[in-house]
């Protein structure tokens, strides 16, 4: 693969799913087309739950501890976060799209291993478009639907609540048709798309580990103290929407917990920290790939820098030293000795700042904020929005 191809590159696409949404005209080879894919996607997932529940009586159904209309899950799962699974790619694909061609032509790669890195980077192409992956993929969610219906007894929501997905008979415990749906269709979809990008996270770690392993030639001087990797911290950010997404659903589970368990929300905060934590953690993996360049990249530049301050600053202080000379500081004014000692110094501080990993303490806050974000509303399961709200206004009196 040529500089030329780096621009056509989205990691979003190929595999059997991709295949089977041209063939039916949901996709086009060109474009995201966003739009169809999301309506597509619920058209198969929530919106079938919903006519089906109509139909069965369960959508407000006061004999039920949770009709359809109560609950929070297949609205939150199916209209919010399939739809930003759906089109993820928007923001994924150029920002990983941006790092393969930065890295391709910033000079870090030297002549000499630039064809092992196309070949890492058409080897990622081709894994991505591999069939096989999704069929797997496809396959394990199917096991966990059958699963699931085999095992119905133990079907959470059936132990604890009368829920509009099963219904209690002399026989035992059966699904709704709405259930039905749900086991065999909706859930299975969520967790092919989920699997899917999780895969693609995985792709793109293993050609990271691949990219480490080529002599890079990082500059230990470079202003994104990461020796010109700076730019990986963008597949970070291109992947940070995924993990976003399951804490959402993560977060629609606790709501569930604490308005009809006798779970409080102070006793789910340690689960939200754990999430988020592990999160950051799985997302710079990738980034530790690179640790052994970039800490023998600072080793190297703090010897060769601190050796060449040494002897700059010994060139200043025997020219301009002389207490003696009172002309010294008029002469100083007009020359550019004094700057080149502070510039020095400014190319010093940035081989002494050399990270070990190419993130920013900035950059992890603002991924544990983005994190935190889908947990914000769990709020409103014990403090209503106008209870909350007449606080904010007592408090400013």
């Amino acid at each position: 693969m040529q500089n030329q191809g780096f621009d056509s590159f989205r990691l979003s696409t190929g595999g059997l799913l991709y295949r089977l949404f041209k063939l039916l005209h949901i996709q086009k080879s060109d474009s995201f087309s966003v739009y169809r894919r999301i309506i597509f996607i619920v058209s198969i997932t929530w919106l079938p739950l919903l006519v089906l529940t109509i139909i069965e009586g369960n959508f407000y159904n006061t004999n039920l501890d949770l009709p359809f209309s109560y609950d929070l899950q297949p609205y939150v799962k199916y209209l919010f976060v399939l739809p930003v699974l759906m089109a993820s790619g928007v923001i994924t694909d150029p920002l990983i799209r941006y790092v393969i061609e930065s890295i391709g032509t910033s000079g870090i790669l030297g002549e000499s291993n630039k064809s092992k890195y196309y070949e890492a980077v058409k080897q990622l192409a081709h894994r991505k478009n591999s069939n096989f992956a999704d069929l797997v993929i496809i396959i394990i969610s199917a096991s966990i639907a059958i699963t699931g219906v085999v095992n119905l007894e133990k079907f959470d929501v059936s132990s604890q609540i009368r829920h509009w997905t099963v219904f209690h008979s002399e026989s035992g415990v059966h699904l709704t048709l709405a259930g039905w749906w749900f086991i065999m269709v909706s859930a299975p979809a969520l967790q092919i798309i989920f699997y899917r990008w999780f895969w693609r996270f995985y792709l793109w770690g293993k050609f990271l580990f691949q990219v480490s392993r080529i002599k890079l030639d990082l500059q230990p001087t470079h202003p994104d103290l990461a020796g010109g990797l700076g730019i990986l911290k963008n597949s970070e950010n291109a992947f940070i929407i995924i993990f976003f997404a399951l804490g959402a659903m993560l977060s629609v589970s606790l709501s569930a917990d604490i308005l009809y368990t006798d779970q409080k929300l102070d006793q789910v905060i340690p689960i939200i920290i754990a999430y988020i934590i592990i999160s950051i953690s799985v997302l710079t993996i990738p980034l530790f790939f690179f640790s052994h360049q970039l800490a023998a990249t600072k080793r190297w530049g703090n010897v060769l820098y601190g050796d060449l301050g040494y002897r700059l600053s010994r060139a200043f202080h025997e020219k301009w030293g002389n207490l003696e000379d009172e002309t010294n500081g008029d002469e100083l004014l007009k020359t550019a000795d004094s700057s080149t000692v502070c510039d020095y110094a400014d190319i010093y501080n940035a081989t002494r700042g050399m990270r070990f990993i190419p993130i920013s303490l900035r950059g992890l806050l603002l991924q544990a904020f983005a994190l935190t974000v889908p947990f914000l509303p769990l709020v409103f399961t014990e403090h209503s929005p106008i209870e909350i709200l007449k606080r904010i206004l007592q408090s400013l009196i």
